[in-house]
């Protein structure tokens, strides 16, 4: 199942994203949604997913989410202005993924690839464009993730 709740912590401005950045927001997922919707949090993440897959979209494609603060990728800084966030609930450095978690995200991502034009290598983490400040999702979670995605998109295509 996929809601979509409009979160208030976004820019005016509009971007066009190039990539997509793997999260967990060290909450629960109901928290890390309520949280995302609070004004005052001034974070959010286009989508959140939960241990049975269910997600909840906070952002559309083109709005420019709070998710990744000092970022850079492949030299560009401020990955909000052109990179897509995605987080599951909890801390994936101290437990593993569900199927169901590993299936949702990698089908959103692959939905946006498809839609978007996005690139696999433009994929990756908040601990790969925050080195020494984040260190999320794991490696064991992203690796779970990225072999879903290829999985889904060669299956596909």
């Amino acid at each position: 199942m996929e809601v979509f709740k409009q979160t208030p912590n976004i820019s005016k401005n509009t971007i066009k994203p190039i990539g997509i950045v793997l999260h967990h927001s060290a909450g629960s997922y109901l928290g890390s949604v309520s949280w995302c919707l609070d004004p005052k949090s001034k974070v959010s993440y286009h989508c959140i997913v939960d241990l049975n897959g269910d997600r909840t979209v906070l952002a559309k494609d083109n709005q420019r989410a709070w998710h990744a603060g000092k970022s850079s990728f492949k030299g560009k800084s401020d990955c909000n202005s052109f990179m897509l966030g995605i987080s599951v609930s909890g801390d994936t450095n101290t437990r593993r993924l569900t199927d169901f978690e590993i299936d949702s995200v990698a089908e959103w991502c692959v939905g946006k690839m498809r839609l978007l034009n996005i690139n696999f290598d433009n994929i990756t983490t908040h601990r790969e464009i925050s080195p020494g400040r984040k260190s999320d999702v794991s490696i064991q979670a992203e690796k779970a993730i990225k072999d879903k995605i290829l999985y889904l998109f060669n299956q596909f295509s």
